[in-house]
């Protein structure tokens, strides 16, 4: 998920960031602390995690948030019932493989219940 680089590559994305004529702003980055550019368009970017969106209040950061980790957790889920599935075509009839494959898929309609939940309660 997150596309994190070293001290050094992040420093010349910064020079990069300024060359093309981003301002660097007084906020950081959430996650890894590094100062927040503005580029021409408005856009605002973090040199180690590309674009950044930052939250009005703690009720919009704490629904960004959820959001975030939803979609880490599901694509957690994804990746490893991946594996589930290449070892289930090796041995379709092997009943721990096909538990595993099962709860793989709950864990992923539980998820959907929660944001479809957390969709209602915004409106």
């Amino acid at each position: 998920m997150l596309n994190l680089m070293s001290s050094e590559q992040s420093v010349k994305r910064a020079a990069e960031l300024l060359r093309q004529g981003a301002t660097m702003l007084s906020e950081s980055c959430p996650l890894c602390n590094s100062p927040l550019y503005k580029l021409k368009n408005g856009e605002i970017v973090c040199p180690v995690h590309g674009r950044v969106i930052i939250a009005r209040d703690e009720e919009e950061e704490k629904k960004l948030k959820r959001g975030i980790s939803l979609d880490y957790t599901e694509q957690i889920l994804v990746d490893s019932m991946s594996v589930v599935v290449e070892k289930l075509k090796n041995d379709p009839m092997n009943s721990e493989v096909i538990v595993q494959l099962i709860r793989y898929l709950d864990s992923l309609e539980r998820l959907k219940r929660i944001r479809d939940l957390a969709q209602t309660q915004e409106k």
